[in-house]
């Protein structure tokens, strides 16, 4: 399938890409016999049902659909969108926590480099993408700059001692050619690769025996460590809303309710 141009669906980062790809591929199988016009609400109840076993991947489905149909409908090719009025399925909030002990687990099973990228996704508290796209010139004395790839949110990670140390020990991992990013392959010095860090850390969960983990779960540890330790998560996440911060706080304070006295006989 050929990829999707970035400029038909608008300025998104490299992994929303490749997810409107495996939906895009879904639905070329789904709906090889249809045209456009053709595609009616009911097609795409009956899809969704289809995949209700897999609902967060049906939501993406009907998600991306609907996008394609809002482009074919401002330029005349359909009459309405099909996926108007269709409800997304329910998803199971995730609540997983990396602990500190299989954080450091994860670590250690990882080459420097890699390690080196986990840490920063946890030191910096932002998505992956955003941490393999730090340039040298984001680097100043007052921190890290970055500009979320799928916010567009601007924000400065403060430099604290450990950023620093990371910064200096990433630099001084061998390279034969130095890129412009902080993070490059070991060869060419190109930007390291969503899929080569995804892989990686898979590997290493599995090596260290840490089960239930994906990368993502590197962002909501920073911030519910950040919040635990008094600091401000929503302003690290880059949230404008703080709802949003709160979908990535995990573990949080379980309230102690005290129970009534048992109610004493009147003399």
């Amino acid at each position: 399938m050929q990829r999707l141009d970035p400029v038909a669906i608008g300025t998104v980062a490299e992994n929303t890409i490749k997810q409107y790809e495996a939906a895009a591929a879904k639905l070329k199988h789904h709906l090889a016999e249809f045209e456009p016009r053709q595609v009616l609400p009911r097609h795409v109840a009956a899809l969704k049902l289809h995949m209700s076993d897999t609902p967060n991947m049906a939501n993406r489905v009907i998600s991306f659909l609907r996008m394609v149909f809002a482009y074919a409908l401002e330029q005349q090719i359909v009459d309405s969108n099909p996926c108007t009025g269709i409800k997304r399925h329910a998803e199971k909030k995730r609540d997983r926590y990396i602990t500190d002990e299989e954080f450091a687990a994860i670590c250690d099973a990882c080459s420097p480099y890699i390690r080196s990228i986990l840490e920063m996704c946890y030191l910096t508290g932002q998505r992956i993408g955003d941490v393999l796209a730090i340039k040298l010139s984001d680097i100043s004395d007052k921190g890290i700059a970055f500009n979320q790839q799928k916010t567009g949110a601007k924000l400065i990670v403060g430099m604290t001692p450990d950023l620093e140390q990371l910064i200096a020990r990433t630099k001084a991992l061998p390279r034969k050619v130095r890129g412009l990013t902080l993070f490059c392959t070991r060869g060419g010095g190109k930007p390291v690769s969503y899929e080569t860090v995804k892989d990686a850390f898979r590997k290493a969960c599995k090596k260290a025996k840490v089960t239930d983990a994906t990368i993502h779960d590197l962002r909501a540890k920073s911030l519910t460590d950040t919040d635990k330790q008094g600091n401000d998560a929503q302003k690290l996440g880059g949230h404008a809303d703080a709802r949003m911060t709160k979908r990535y706080l995990r573990l949080r304070e379980i309230d102690v309710a005290q129970p009534p006295a048992m109610p004493k006989k009147s003399l």
